[in-house]
């Protein structure tokens, strides 16, 4: 300290000038981060003991005092140095506020002084250029400040001041020539600002406004970062302020615009425009998004500058927003334009001017949707991105085009042309690990180019099927080369290459590659003064409307090289393998295997035609025999020898059930089996639905009957062969059930549930028309064959003829219960008969109520469809799983599982169906000791038939029918199914003996004979001698006589008891 009082004696007060005011500059730094120290700092500054207490300027004026010896001449000094101390201590203290005028529209106030910190006003002063605003709302009306920002005073609510513009405003950077804007909500403001040599827009909300702002320097420069754009449009524009300026200036800072972490909302906007010359210009957009379902949102520059640009679009996310750039480049410096990480929806990119020789457009990374480029000459790098649609359209008359590098991306569809008209020196294009659907090419140029499409995976059609995969459109003076892909499954065809002219066209596939099962022809071109070099490329199965299944070639002054190729059943109406017209061929080594067994017409059986002079060795042309494989092995396909080696001639060993593999003949499937090939190509069978395949011996690809298609039969290949009964039926069944007298209701009981049963134990070969017919008036009709009494119904998948066949169950409940609703708004009303009243209708209902007999209809409708409506249901929600992760439905092969309506209807049908038992004892059990008609013959029908210790027996009933439904659903082995069935009727016939549940015997013995009959039924199922066909019909008319039989004695003792009561009388008369 000694030693500082001696330099403060050498150099005097300036010395200490200079040290305090290095102190001063460390208590600025220190203190500029906090407002409230700002305060704290003012206040100090109106005592001098305090401040000097406070602070370290204070600790260490006192230790001068105490180290230093003072002297008159030295006291007069340290008096003159505290007062200059004080005064530049007051001064520092001032200068550290940030801001010329504070504003806090909460507790200021606009008087002649307000405006600093202690101090602050309470509106924005008019002319004000630098200013803090605290929390509160501000109204401007045509000026606005070049520099404001928030601050937090201490009785602030935290909140970022709103600014609102009454008028369009302008901000004026003559006083400071900067903009910078800082953490301010502006909303409703239409802004301009006009030379600004830089712009700084941090952390701003911006709601509802325009803001057209300008940066006019030598080295123009706009930052925007962290702000919110909330449907408002921003409009950036750079300029140099004059030629000769640049010219005095040529170490200049360069031009920069960068944004980076904004967020835009609604029909928000930014542009950028650069025309500042002579200076090199950085541009950056990095990490800008916009909601996922905003697609008014857009983002535009454009480059003007004579300088290169220096572009970064970096990790944004534009949902459906469009990007746009146009970029007039010259001059030859380095240059880089990055656009890396990206979520755009669509982005395109122009560019003119002259050429940069060491310039790329480097796209890496992005997800696109669509992707434009248009440029005359600047050289690409696209690579590691997913696009849906990409155009690359490059034009111009530059005497050097560049280099493009297209690789590891993914595209729906490419389009890329390319016409230089004035070129004399060409770079290459490759296009090449990429996963495309479709692509086209035009190349037109005056140097040589050189396209090579390689080592692609074409993934199939997805947007336009009849396009082809590769489709060149015009060729000139280029080298095209394609190698290493597989194309599979275009209806347009493979490779179509059409105007070309003075170019070279080279395919190589490779033996690991082919070309199959395209329409419209694997290779087409039409060349003029070129070569074609076809080398190691296998077509398979290809089809052509007009000539050359395989390859079509049309030329003039073209020479055509074919070497190591196999065409392969190949199919076309004229020369189904090779079509040419060239003026010279060479074949080496082809392979033509002809597909004798076609089902297609042909015009003729030409394989090959050639036009011009032409010279082949090693072609052959030949047929395969389909007998390679021993008994119980099988293949699928014919088997191919390429360069030695055996190909797809490998027997697979036969599926242990539903076909037979005999002596290297096409497999032959076996009786109500269905097979199919899966995706190894291995044979697969299962066990068909009932009634849908052949029920004798078939090919294994002819399992389907009734014009069914598709995975076990399940889909109609016409049109399908349902049949709905005729509409009258639901009225027919409302008219017997509402006047059918009640009675025990055994006969019905038991002759229903015989002919409901009885399709479900008999092959679809024992079965018959009258069969069906009768089990369709019980049951709901399915989709089995077709009947006499029925009509055609249009294209409908299985699931909607299921829900169709509901028809008559639905359509006869929905009759029964408007008849009940009528009946029941009659008896309210007190409706009467009219005087002319009908003899049939007037007997029916002197007997029993209109609401009774349709409450009874409804209960006897419900109890004989129950069967059908859980058939129904079990079928919809079968599910089987025919080879590892495919699921489908068991009855419907085309119909997947995953579907959400089968949940909707597994809740339904549980909730209604299958807890109808226990409904049914429910019923009864509040039914019982009622006194009226109507819940008298409800239980007439429920349990009238049954002993008093037996009247649930009807629930039993219904457990049976539903046992025997999900046996004949779930079951599919015919062998376990027929056992299941003959266990299910045993214990049925058995439980029916010992408990004896009806009350007459007709009644016992009729329900006897229908259980023997089934049991003796699923016997006899499963012999197909002719013998046992006698057998069969007697076990099922045995039950009809039986029922008839009873049916008749009842009537006849009925009848015979009510002649004998009206007879009654008159004995007693002539008694008397």
């Amino acid at each position: 300290m000694k030693a500082w009082c001696t330099r403060t004696e050498q150099y005097g007060t300036i010395g200490v000038f200079n040290s305090l005011a290095s102190v001063a500059h460390i208590g600025f730094t220190t203190f500029r981060g906090d407002i409230k120290d700002f305060q704290t700092l003012r206040r100090l500054t109106h005592n001098e003991q305090p401040l000097l207490e406070g602070l370290p300027l204070g600790k260490f004026a006192s230790e001068v005092e105490e180290d230093c010896i003072p002297s008159a001449s030295q006291k007069l000094n340290q008096m003159l140095n505290r007062s200059l101390c004080l005064f530049l201590f007051l001064y520092i203290a001032s200068s550290l506020d940030v801001c010329e005028i504070y504003v806090d529209g909460l507790s200021g106030s606009d008087d002649a002084s307000c405006g600093d910190l202690l101090h602050p006003c309470r509106n924005i002063p008019y002319n004000s250029t630098n200013v803090c605003l605290s929390s509160g709302q501000y109204n401007v009306t045509d000026r606005i400040p070049s520099k404001m920002q928030a601050w937090q005073n201490v009785d602030s609510d935290g909140q970022e001041p709103q600014i609102y513009c009454l008028n369009e405003v302008e901000v004026s950077c003559d006083v400071q020539a900067s903009l910078y804007w800082h953490r301010l909500h502006i909303n409703n403001c239409e802004v301009s600002g006009p030379d600004c040599t830089n712009i700084t827009l941090k952390s701003l909300h911006l709601s509802h406004s325009v803001l057209k702002l300008s940066s006019s320097s030598i080295s123009p420069n706009s930052t925007i970062s962290d702000c919110l754009f909330n449907n408002t449009r921003l409009n950036l524009f750079h300029s140099s302020l004059s030629e000769q300026s640049v010219s005095t200036n040529v170490s200049s800072s360069p031009s920069l615009f960068r944004v980076s972490g904004n967020h835009m909302l609604g029909s928000s906007s930014l542009s950028f425009s650069d025309r500042a010359t002579g200076v090199r210009s950085f541009q950056e957009i990095i990490n800008n998004t916009c909601d996922l379902n905003n697609t008014l949102s857009s983002v535009g520059i454009k480059l003007l500058a004579k300088g290169v640009p220096d572009l970064k679009l970096v990790e944004n996310r534009f949902g459906e927003c469009d990007v746009q750039f146009t970029i007039f480049v010259s001059g030859d410096d380095a240059t880089l334009i990055s656009i890396e990480n990206n979520w755009i929806s669509a982005l395109t990119l122009s560019k003119r001017g002259s050429n940069v020789q060491y310039t790329d457009l480097n796209i890496r990374h992005n997800a696109l949707r669509y992707l434009i480029i248009e440029s005359n000459g600047l050289p690409l790098v696209v690579q590691h991105n997913d696009i849906f649609i990409c155009k690359i359209l490059e034009t111009g008359e530059e005497h050097t085009r560049g280099t493009h590098l297209i690789t590891d991306n993914t595209f729906t569809e490419l389009f890329f042309s390319s016409i230089h008209t004035m070129t004399t020196t060409s770079g290459d294009t490759n296009v090449t690990r990429n996963s495309i659907s479709t692509a086209e090419f035009t190349f037109i140029t005056r140097a040589v180019a050189k396209l090579h499409i390689t080592d692609n995976v074409w993934t199939g059609p997805s947007l336009y099927p009849g396009k082809p995969a590769l489709h060149v459109l015009q060729m000139t003076r280029c080298s095209l080369f394609i190698r290493n892909s597989s194309i599979s499954g275009y209806g347009g065809g493979a490779i179509n290459i059409g105007g070309t002219a003075f170019s070279d066209i080279r395919i190589d596939l490779l033996t690991s590659h082919s070309i199959s099962h395209c329409g419209k022809g694997g290779i087409t071109t039409t060349t003029e003064m070129s070569h074609v070099n076809l080398t190691s490329i296998t077509l398979y199965n290809n089809t052509s409307p007009t000539a050359g299944g395989a390859i079509l070639m049309s030329g003039h002054n073209t020479h055509v090289f074919l070497s190591h190729c196999n065409l392969i059943e190949n199919r076309s109406p004229h020369s189904s393998a090779l079509s040419l017209s060239a003026d010279s061929l060479r074949m080496y080594n082809v392979n033509i295997i002809v597909q004798d067994d076609i089902n297609d017409p042909l015009v003729d059986h030409s394989v090959l035609f050639l036009n011009g002079q032409y010279h082949y060795e090693g072609v052959s042309l030949w047929c395969t025999e389909e007998r390679p494989c021993p008994t119980g092995t099988y293949f699928l396909g014919r088997g191919a020898v390429v360069e030695d080696e055996e190909r797809g001639n490998k027997c697979e060993t036969c599926p242990e059930k539903g076909v037979e593999c005999l002596d290297g003949q096409t497999p032959k499937g076996k009786p109500n089996y269905w097979c199919g090939n899966n995706t190894a190509g291995q044979l697969i069978c299962h066990n068909c639905p009932n009634g849908y395949c052949s029920q004798s011996d078939h090919l294994w690809n002819e399992s389907c009957i009734g014009h069914r298609s598709g995975d076990l039969c399940g889909g109609c290949a016409d049109g399908p062969q349902w049949i709905i009964l005729l509409s009258s039926i639901p009225f027919i069944y409302v008219v017997i059930l509402l006047f059918l007298p009640i009675g025990d209701g055994a006969v019905w009981k038991s002759l229903s549930y015989f002919v409901q049963t009885v399709p479900l134990l008999l092959k679809q070969e024992r079965q018959n028309s009258v069969i069906n017919i009768i089990s369709s008036l019980f049951t709901a009709p399915t989709n089995l064959g077709s009947s006499p009494l029925g009509i055609c119904v249009g294209q409908m998948n299985y699931i909607l003829r299921e829900f169709i066949s509901l028809y008559i169950p639905s359509g006869t409940v929905a009759l029964l219960v408007f008849s009940c609703l009528c009946a029941l708004i009659c008896r309210r009303v007190g409706c009467t008969m009219p005087r002319r009243r009908i003899l049939l209708l007037t007997n029916a209902l002197s007997e029993r109520g209109m609401l009774s007999r349709c409450t009874t209809a409804l209960v006897t409708a419900f109890l004989l469809m129950y069967s059908g409506l859980i058939a129904s249901y079990l079928k919809l929600y079968f599910c089987i799983e025919i080879e590892p992760s495919r699921w489908i439905m068991y009855n419907a092969g085309t119909e997947k599982c995953d579907q959400p309506w089968r949940i909707a209807l597994f809740c339904a049908a549980s909730i209604l169906l299958l807890p109808c038992p226990l409904i049914l004892i429910f019923l009864r059990r509040k039914l019982k000791g009622t006194e009226t008609a109507t819940g008298g013959d409800v239980l007439m029908v429920l349990d009238g038939c049954y002993r008093d210790t037996r009247k649930y027996w009807e629930s039993v009933y219904m457990l049976r029918r539903l046992a025997i439904a999900v046996a004949y659903v779930f079951i599919t082995d015919e062998r376990w199914s027929a056992t299941v069935m003959r266990f299910l009727l045993l214990t049925a016939l058995l439980l029916h003996l010992l408990f004896a549940p009806f009350v007459t015997l007709g009644g016992q013995s009729l329900e006897t004979i229908c259980l023997v009959s089934l049991c003796c039924l699923t016997l006899l199922n499963g012999q197909l001698e002719d013998r046992y066909s006698h057998a069969l019909l007697f076990f099922i008319v045995v039950p009809f006589t039986a029922g008839l039989f009873i049916a008749i004695h009842k009537f006849w003792m009925k009848r015979k008891k009510k002649h004998s009561v009206s007879y009654e009388p008159l004995l007693i008369i002539e008694e008397q």
